[in-house]
Order: structure tokens, then sequence, then C-alpha cells
């Protein structure tokens, strides 16, 4: 995960530690993770000198219940296997929505409750199916995209490629498409083919931050690109076509498939894989005829508009500081073509285990201790930004915005914990850095200043209380699972998932009873 300008400033009890990229194995950790190896870890860190204090005795009791009786693996199975893809408000989404919510009344958490928002109608794929008929049969990789509406069914066509379509060549073809399958963008050239890169341990915020001409020429580019696109879909729907079809930006049978309600006005849309899109492009290019089948079936529900998260905690006890909050919280939507594993069953199934074993612990903190799980996150950070208005902005809610500590969030990249993502708030890493350090001998740990976009804590930082996102691993995760219908139960390493939870239940416990709220930064600003 890590690059190795990481060697000199990730440190272990004043030894060199090793980077991620050094030892973890993908998809595994190294060293067998133990309760002994955990506590031995604690009391070698224990003369470091003055640092955030860490409860030595309450890191080897929260690892012995994560590790001895853990039930995250049974969460995860039963999101990704049992109930699979969660599409925000879809009747499996909804199931996930209860499922999580009769686990936390289960174990005695407090104020179990589910707080609703309107997010619009839900979406179930009940069929699909795509071939190439002529000019040889053959099955074709493809999957529909969310709120795709259904074809008339099977609809046997001969497809038309307006990929390199002008406007002028638009125009010619107006009143000659309905009904038609259309290849609506250029033979697919450009891929997918690398991770993001690991955050930086050494990393300092620019101010202001800068755009390079080359990265404003190029957004300029694919905003060009955008509005053609949404040229060329208006007119195919004021057509009334029969089929869209695009190509992927995956290989080797992985298809990032996302999607949108598009209303009244959407045609079936479907994604193919690039190789498959390519070949039949080719094909008419050649003048050889082609002749595809394909057939979408979809539900809409729109019996309840409403969407929910799920809120569940440990009330804090302190007479002074019970009532602020300390908070993790993951999203539990996922996208619809694969079992939503890596985005983000992981990280919802880790949050609700580190509230888990502290109530299993029967551990009574200082401050409260909240968990949310979101929904529809996918499209927009709309749960967390639901919460978040109802709860922390305005006037109304300056209170609670003052009585607020922290917020972590479990999302981006796949279990294990390595560190977080601090947003250039300076005075978190020594905190940080303590409270990770007892789990170093497990794993590679390091914390950033950098900051990271497209996830819940962005909600929270943007009502101006502190919000984290972990450094997860990336491996495999933007080019094969993020998204995608590869996205599955066999991606997750359990015993990851099991040190995932016990670090963040110890992170939740410390900072709970802490003797001050976490240290906030007024300068940040979003895109730092």
């Amino acid at each position: 995960m890590a690059t190795p300008d990481h060697d000199r400033h990730i440190r272990r009890c004043g030894r060199a530690a090793v980077p991620p990229e050094s030892g973890v194995r993908s998809g595994s950790m190294t060293r067998r993770f133990s309760p002994l190896l955990i506590a031995m870890t604690v009391l070698s860190c224990a003369g470091l000198g003055a640092q955030e204090p860490v409860d030595r005795e309450m890191v080897e009791r929260i690892t012995a219940e994560g590790s001895q009786r853990s039930r995250v693996a049974e969460l995860f199975n039963h999101f990704t296997n049992v109930i699979g893809g969660r599409l925000t408000a879809s009747p499996a989404h909804r199931e996930a929505v209860e499922y999580a919510r009769g686990r936390l009344e289960d174990w005695g958490l407090d104020n179990v409750h589910l707080e609703a928002w309107e997010f619009g109608r839900g979406w179930t794929l009940e069929r699909f199916s795509v071939e190439m008929l002529e000019p040889r049969y053959m099955p074709m990789i493809g999957y529909p995209l969310g709120w795709s509406p259904s074809t008339n069914g099977r609809l046997v066509a001969r497809p038309v490629f307006l990929g390199d379509a002008t406007p002028e060549t638009l125009a010619e073809r107006a009143g000659t498409l309905g009904g038609a399958i259309v290849l609506t963008r250029p033979i697919q050239s450009e891929f997918v083919r690398e991770d993001r890169p690991a955050p930086r341990a050494d990393y300092r915020p620019s101010s202001p931050p800068q755009r390079s001409a080359e990265a404003e020429a190029a957004r300029a580019e694919r905003a060009r690109l955008r509005a053609a696109r949404n040229e060329l879909t208006a007119m195919l729907r004021r057509e009334r076509v029969g089929v869209m079809l695009e190509p992927n930006i995956g290989e080797h049978g992985t298809l990032f498939v996302t999607g949108r309600d598009q209303g009244d006005a959407a045609v079936p849309s479907v994604v193919l894989s690039a190789e498959h899109y390519n070949l039949v492009a080719r094909l008419l290019e050649q003048g050889i005829p082609v002749t595809l089948a394909i057939e979408v079936r979809a539900r809409f529900t729109d019996d309840d508009l409403n969407t929910h998260n799920i809120i569940a905690e440990i009330t804090g006890i302190d007479p002074e500081v019970g009532d602020e909050v300390v908070m993790v919280g993951a999203h539990l939507d996922s996208w619809h073509s694969a079992t939503g594993a890596t985005d983000n069953a992981d990280g919802a199934s880790v949050a609700m285990e580190a509230l888990r074993i502290l109530e299993a612990l029967d551990v009574r903190p200082r401050r409260t201790i909240r968990l949310a799980l979101w929904s529809g996150e996918e499209q927009g950070l709309l749960g967390s930004r639901a919460y978040v208005r109802r709860h922390l902005e305005g006037d109304a809610n300056r209170t609670a915005r003052d009585r607020f500590s922290v917020y972590f969030n479990l999302d981006n990249g796949k279990v294990p914990i390595y560190g977080f993502y601090l947003e250039g708030n300076e005075a978190m890493r020594p905190i940080m850095d303590a409270y990770l350090r007892p789990f170093e001998d497990m794993t590679p740990i390091y914390n950033t200043q950098q900051g990271i976009g497209a996830t819940d804590h962005l909600s929270f930082l943007r009502a101006g209380v502190p919000g984290y996102q972990a450094i997860h691993d990336y491996t495999d995760y933007d080019v094969r699972t993020h998204h995608t219908n590869m996205d599955t139960f066999d991606r997750i390493d359990r015993e990851n998932l099991e040190h995932a939870a016990v670090v963040m239940a110890s992170i939740l416990y410390h900072a709970a009873m802490r003797d001050e709220k976490m240290p906030r930064d007024p300068t940040w600003r979003p895109g730092r």
C-alpha cells in the first residue's frame, strides 16, 4: 500500500517500521492476529515518554474480545453472500437495514433507531441477457445501469454505431432510430489499469491548492466530452431507442457499473465489456452484419420514497462530557452488479463490530460513542448529508456542533486499517499515532496529513466538525473491485476484518475517554 517514501517516515517505538508494501500480502496480514502479540506490543511501547495516554489493559481486553468472540465475519457474510448488492432504497437495501438494526438491538446498544430521509424510487434487476446472434453466436458480458427501465421483452435487432456521430450526422438520423440498439461511444481504448497511490506520510498541504495547466486542460476536455454525450443521450431519448450500449473502462471481464434514476424519459441502458463492445463496433466498421439480442427486466419500487440511516450508540456517563459525541460511520448501500464487499460491507461490518466489542466489555465511556450506517452514499453522500443537516448544521445545531468531538469513516479501499487521512490537522497526528501504536506489530501503521474526497467524512468537515477517513488497502481496489461486478466476498480476508474492528474499537474507546475533545483545525477547506 505504501510507497518507498514511507520508509523514513513510519516509526515503531523509535525503530523504522515496515511500510505496507514491504511485508503485507495482498488480502492478508503477515503476522497472526493475537491478544498476546498486541499485549507484548503495548508493553514494549510503554516507556516512550510524554504522549497521548493509551489504556494498555483495555487494549488487551478489546483484542481478546475481538479475536476470540468476533461476529464481524458473520455480519460480512450476511451483507454480501446472503443479501448481496444493496442499491439504495431497493428491497435488498431495506433488508440489510433491518438486519443491521436487529443485530444492534440484540447486542443491547442504546438508542437504536432509523432516521428517514427522502431519496426516491428503488430499483431491482430481475432478469438480464445480452447475446450476439450474428455473424456467430456468442454470449456477451454486460450489465444494466442502475435504474435502467426494462426493454419491451427480448429485443432482437441490428445495432447502430453512433460512437463517432457529429451533430450533423445525428440530425440526419433523426426519426430513424426508434426501437434501435445503439452503440453510443467510440471504440474503447483507455482503461483503468492502476490503483490509486498510497497516501504519503510526509505530506504537507499546499496553500492554496493549485491546479496545473495540464490538469485544467484535461478538465476542460472532460467537460466537452460530457456535453457531447449529453447531447447524444437527449437525442436518443427523443427517438425512443430500444437500448443504449456503452463500453466499459475495465478489462478482463471487470465491469464498472453505476447509474441513476433518469425519470420517465429514460431508455434501457447497458454497459458492455470493452472487449465485446469493441468487437461489435469493429464488425460494423467492416460492414459485417451483426444481430444482437438484449433483454432487461427491472422493477421500480415507489411505495416509500424514503430511505434510512441506522443510528446506535453507547451512552456517555460523565456528567461533564457525556453528551459529547465520538462517532464512527460507514455506508451500507452499494452498487448492484456484485455483492458490495469492499465497497462497503467490510466498513459497515467493522463499524458494527467495533461497537459490539465495547458493549460486550460493558464499557461505560465518558463521552457517547455513536454509530451510523449511511444510505445513499453512492449517489453523492446523501445519507450523511441528511444527517448533518438535521443534527449539526445551522444556528439551531450550534450546541450540537460544539459538543461533537470527532467522526471516523470506514470506506475507500479494503480492510485492514493502516491509519487515517488527517486533512491537514497537525494536532491530530500525535493522538492517532499513539492510538495505533499498540497494533503496529500486526500491520504497518501511519497517518497522513493528506485529505481524501468522495466519502462521508466530508459531510462532517463541511459542517465544521472533525471527520477523518481510514487509510485502507488499495490493492486491486480501483482496478478490480470499486463499483464493479467483481466486488465480492472473496476479496476480503477474515483476519483483516477482525483486526480492523479491534483497531476501531480501541480508537473509539480512547477518543471517548480523553480529557478533551479532539482538536479542530479552523483552517480546513475543501480540496486541501
